[in-house]
Order: structure tokens, then sequence, then C-alpha cells
């Protein structure tokens, strides 16, 4: 799944922000609203989806940290 979505030069930002998006705007919804945006059939995928993409961006993330520290040390 992780190659499929780096496949595509622009999926990986449209994914993460994107389920931000939803779930911020579904929280603002249900502030202003009292009534809720989003169907749970729909929250629980895209809280996954955000956690996983967050996954993604910390593991890129410290690859990129632990390659500048070994180009570094030679």
């Amino acid at each position: 799944m992780e190659e499929l979505i780096y496949s595509f030069k622009y999926l990986p930002p449209f994914l993460y922000f994107g389920s931000v998006g939803l779930i911020g705007y579904d929280i603002y919804y249900y502030i202003t609203k009292e009534t809720e945006f989003l169907s749970e059939y729909v929250q629980t995928p895209l809280t996954i989806l955000f956690f996983y993409m967050t996954y993604l961006g910390l593991k890129n993330l410290k690859k990129k940290d632990s390659n500048t520290k070994n180009k570094n040390a030679i």
C-alpha cells in the first residue's frame, strides 16, 4: 500500500491534508451546529488514514535524518 501511495506525486499530501481538513471540518460543524457532518462509517477510515499518513511521514523524516547523519560522518 505504501508503494501505491508514493507512486503518485501529489497523493500523499492530498490524503494527509484531505483527511485533516475533513476531520477538522467535522469538529467545527459539531461545535457550531451540534450535529455530525461525517457519519462514523466515514470518520473511522478517515482517522485511520490520518494516522497512517502521519506514520509514513514520520518514517520518511527519520529515514532522511539518518541519511544526513551518515553523510556528515563520512
